[in-house]
């Protein structure tokens, strides 16, 4: 039985766009790609932005892979801090 490795999709930016090269590499991908693919698969404007706004959010507000070293003075990322919508959730099923 073959053993399973982490490997990821080639990619490249340019703007705020993402070219897929199509050539698999070794190893983790450095980035998640999730709300460019989520524009790519026509998911409506709003949505992504509301994508943008909580990343932006967690990216500011969770602790960093090196927050040992700062102690406890890290910061976390509580649910209750997360930007307000400008609709219901609800509201991508109408």
């Amino acid at each position: 039985m073959k053993p399973f490795t982490n490997d990821n999709v080639a990619v490249r930016e340019w703007n705020e766009e993402i070219i897929f090269l199509r050539k698999i590499l070794p190893g983790a991908a450095d980035k998640s790609y999730g709300i460019q693919v989520a524009r790519l698969a026509g998911l409506p404007k709003p949505i992504i932005e509301r994508a943008k706004s909580i990343l932006s959010h967690l990216e500011l507000n969770s602790t960093k892979p090196d927050a040992k070293k700062h102690g406890p003075k890290a910061k976390n990322t509580r649910q209750n801090d997360m930007p307000e919508s400008n609709a219901p959730q609800l509201d991508l099923f109408d």
